[in-house]
């Protein structure tokens, strides 16, 4: 019987943990990974190369440039009530090396989040011990799905919205300059703080609110209480000279009364809440009362570790009078005899540290792991303060249904993440267990609170995906489509998707047609009378008020089907109307053998200024890009 040596023995043991450790590093990648998949996935399967809203009033910017006539002064414009200035300059050189392929900005959005991440991760290492542990790791898995979640889905998928990502970079990684880098000192610290504190200042509106945020950071740096001071006021004339900067030539657009506000405070406070609440909770009155809820958090998180706070520095400060006090008595006893001093300073220096000397220590390590944290929950808050002074007469239910501003309330839900970990790591033994038991459910709860809410915002996308289809194939058509009452007003047309003012539309279209950027239809064939059955127009049914139209619509050589039909009048090679092709037809499916036309069936209503014209000859058509033709369908 042969007997293993224990070198052996160690040796398979050795190798087992080896691997134990690789396989825990391969799990904990992917779940760090799977969120960003996600979102990549989705961005890829529902982004529509077309640009929308804000992003036309760019295309007068495109012009200039492309002119070579482009001054400063066109940058500085104002956007609405912001200033984006590096927005602007950023999505120029990207529609500038892209034709304007809107998925450029989209790609960078997700490069601007990921490297927010990044700088996040980087902040909860700070921490000497348990770094690493699975309750380490929790909250930042829980920071990166937070970060990559698909309640943002309309910041992700309009690239225009760049700018709240940038935003929260620029923030993020001043925050980071001041607290986490080391190797340069406070001054160069605070002046890389304020560079990106700049950005954002010219990206957005709040990213002036990144000078206020970042105080606690400033003012956590080491030194001397007079330094500090001096700090702080350097920095506060940073913000007050960045504020007089940004107010040369400021005419907005649109003004808020903001003393009107004030007359009415719980509309404020509901619109407030409602946005704090928005990433968790889309209902109205509930997302008020979870908006409650973080705040409440948030606010007790602030009163707890900002007592450790004051304490760590009251504690540093008298151990730097007591270390102070004992230079005195070694350089005295030095003057008398030079070997004691230098054992009496050995004895200081090798012995073990005072009490108080230790919990100055640990105070300030707690310090200087949740101050970058609390700022950047004060940003959040600060943020959705202002937005909400500017949006609230739109009332709370705009802060719900509208998933832009999660992209900035989500940072104080990272906050509390991350805060929430230091808390539980920081309480003593007793509760230790009870606390870690909490923050695991709490944390499994909001990971499945973003699932289900990632979930509403797939099959909200991908309901509002065909109008968007539709939208884009609206834009080719353009130089077809009449100024109607209904491509100006309906909510069925297919412009208003692309922008509520269809003239911009318009106006963008021409420049970026001059420019060469995309290709428009031109010189298409009207085919009156073809040999296969591309749909059916059913006769209209008119009343003194509306004309309804509907029929079935398909493409029978192609595999894509048509996402729009256009109606025009007698004659015209022009169209007044369109509608969208999405109406259920198992019908036509079973007739024509194909799965296809599961969805062939459509149906408008056209009313206003265009119903005298409806009422004529009216006829319908599809547009067949593969042959540039518009096709008429049967009926009428």
């Amino acid at each position: 019987m042969s007997v293993r040596s224990p070198t052996s023995q160690r040796s398979r043991g050795s190798g087992y943990s080896v691997d134990r450790t690789f396989m825990k590093k391969i799990i904990l990648f992917t779940l760090y990974l799977i969120p960003v998949v996600l979102l990549i996935g989705f961005v890829a399967n529902f982004s529509i190369n077309v640009p929308v809203d804000d992003e036309w009033r760019l295309a007068s910017l495109f012009e200039k440039i492309a002119a070579g006539n482009v001054t400063f002064k066109d940058f500085w414009a104002l956007h609405s009530n912001h200033r984006i200035l590096f927005p602007k300059i950023i999505i120029a050189v990207l529609a500038f090396a892209s034709r304007w392929n809107i998925n450029y900005p989209l790609c960078l959005s997700i490069g601007l989040a990921a490297i927010t991440f990044i700088a996040m991760y980087k902040l909860s290492s700070m921490q000497v011990k348990n770094v690493g542990d699975d309750l380490w790791h929790l909250a930042n898995i829980l920071t990166c799905i937070l970060l990559f979640s698909l309640v943002q889905h309309e910041n992700w998928l309009w690239g225009f919205q760049l700018a709240w990502f940038l935003v929260n970079l620029c923030f993020v990684l001043a925050v980071s300059a001041l607290v986490s880098n080391y190797q340069f000192s406070p001054k160069i610290r605070i002046f890389l703080a304020a560079v990106f504190c700049f950005i954002a200042s010219f990206s957005l509106a709040q990213g002036l609110l990144s000078w206020l945020a970042a105080i606690p950071a400033v003012m956590a740096l080491e030194g001397k209480q007079v330094h500090k001071k001096i700090r702080l006021i350097v920095w506060m004339l940073l913000f007050l000279a960045t504020c007089a900067v940004y107010s040369i030539d400021y005419h907005p657009s649109r003004k808020t009364s903001i003393i009107s506000l004030f007359n009415k405070p719980l509309v404020v406070i509901d619109y407030f809440l409602s946005l704090l609440g928005s990433p968790i909770v889309r209902s109205p009155g509930l997302s008020a009362f979870a908006g409650l809820v973080i705040l409440a958090v948030f606010g007790y998180f602030i009163w707890y570790f900002g007592k450790n706070i004051l304490s760590s520095s009251v504690a540093l400060n008298d151990s730097a009078d007591i270390s102070s006090d004992s230079s005195v008595v070694i350089v005295r006893c030095a003057k008398q005899s030079q070997v004691p001093a230098i054992a009496s300073s050995l004895a200081m220096t090798e012995g073990d540290k005072s009490p108080d000397a230790a919990i100055a220590s640990s105070l300030a390590m707690t310090e200087r792991e949740a101050v970058p944290w609390l700022s950047i929950g004060l940003f959040s808050i600060l943020s959705s303060l202002l937005i909400a002074l500017g949006r609230a007469e739109f009332g709370a239910i705009q802060a719900i249904a509208s998933s832009r501003y999660t992209t900035n309330t989500i940072l104080l839900l990272i906050a509390i993440v991350q805060l929430g970990k230091l808390f539980v790591r920081e309480t003593k033994a007793p509760f230790k267990l009870n606390y870690k038991f909490i923050y695991r459910g709490v944390a499994g709860l909001l990971i499945a609170i973003i699932i289900v809410n990632s979930q509403q915002a797939i099959a909200q996308t991908s309901s509002a995906l065909l109008y968007k289809q539709g939208a884009q194939d609206c834009l080719q058509l353009i130089n077809y489509l009449e100024t109607s009452d209904f491509f100006k007003n309906s909510p069925e047309s297919c412009l208003r998707v692309l922008s509520k003012k269809t003239w911009l539309v318009r106006e963008g279209a021409a420049i970026i047609d001059r420019i060469g950027w995309r290709k428009f239809a031109k010189n298409v064939e009207f085919i009156a009378n073809p040999e296969k059955v591309y749909g059916y127009l059913e006769k209209p049914q008119t009343t003194d008020k509306l004309l309804k139209a509907a029929g079935w619509a398909v493409l029978p050589d192609n595999r894509k089907q048509p996402n729009i039909v256009l109606l025009s009048v007698g004659d015209k090679q022009s169209f007044f109307a369109n509608a969208y092709v999405n109406l259920d037809s198992p019908d036509i499916a079973k007739t024509l053998k194909s799965q296809l036309y599961n969805n062939a069936r459509w149906a408008v209503d056209v009313s206003g200024g265009d119903l005298s014209i409806a009422q004529t000859d009216i006829k319908a058509w599809v547009y067949n890009p593969v042959d540039n033709q518009f096709v008429q369908l049967r009926g009428g």
